[in-house]
């Protein structure tokens, strides 16, 4: 009561500027607030990449990207979305000097609402997961993807995916920008690339995939479980990504997380 008296006591100028201060104090926490989140999405970018060049050097065995077309090409991409070279030579240098053999694994479990989960690792001891290796493919197929930049027309690119020995090809669009998706076997995504390379496509990015063969769709609660586990998942440096058989109740898919 006290406190109420002696701010009811208080000037109207008095008042009005305490709450013009505490306004003031209102933007710039939202100005950090804003900043912070900006600046976790540009880290969580950053990591991403140096994660897919850890795999990629780990796949082709090596840490130069004259010799590795996979790591050249995360590179170029990484470069192309600002991430400091100084992050991208220290990545380098560090694989380079390493005496650790480092390898990419993917161990899958089953998680809230009997969803099924494959996530990508990195890791020096693979011992304790290779024995769920046999159940992640059964669950899910793993498909190799190259994304170009649309060129001639979709019937050429069609006739291109059978020279390059691609499974197939898809045309699609996003943000008025036409793009082709040339699929093939994980093993052979480095040599597909560089004959679609060769064919003069402009090759955005490439990468592995896990598709499900069943999926399952889940009540809003568990989603909110499952995204809980994701932001876990995220939070562990080992975890490269991860990949679920989860639809939305419309029946839409997003399988990489």
């Amino acid at each position: 009561m006290y406190h109420l008296t002696r701010l009811c006591a208080r000037s109207t100028r008095d008042v009005y500027r305490q709450e013009k201060r505490f306004a003031g104090h209102s933007k710039w926490a939202n100005i950090r607030h804003t900043k912070a989140e900006k600046d976790g999405e540009k880290s969580a970018m950053i990591q991403s990449y140096v994660k897919r060049m850890k795999v990629a050097i780990a796949e082709g065995k090596s840490a130069k990207p004259l010799d590795n077309l996979k790591l050249a090409q995360i590179i170029e991409e990484a470069r192309s979305k600002c991430v400091p070279l100084a992050t991208i030579n220290g990545t380098l240098e560090k694989a380079e000097k390493s005496k650790t053999a480092t390898q990419s694994e993917i161990v899958d479990f089953r998680g809230p609402g009997n969803a099924k989960f494959a996530v990508k690792i990195l890791s020096d001891n693979l011992c304790a997961v290779r024995m769920n290796l046999n159940t992640v493919f059964r669950k899910l197929n793993c498909t190799g993807f190259i994304i170009t930049e649309a060129k001639d027309n979709l019937d050429t690119a069609t006739d291109d995916a059978i020279t390059v020995g691609a499974e197939e090809v898809e045309e699609y669009q996003e943000n008025n920008k036409t793009y082709y998706k040339f699929t093939c076997d994980p093993a052979q995504v480095g040599r597909v690339a560089s004959q679609i390379r060769k064919l003069n496509y402009n090759i955005l990015t490439m990468d592995d995939e896990l598709l499900p063969k069943v999926t399952s769709t889940l009540d809003e609660e568990t989603l909110k479980t499952i995204e809980k586990l994701f932001e876990k998942l995220k939070e562990i440096d080992e975890v490269v990504s991860v990949f679920h058989n989860i639809v939305e109740a419309d029946g839409s898919n997003e399988s990489k997380s």
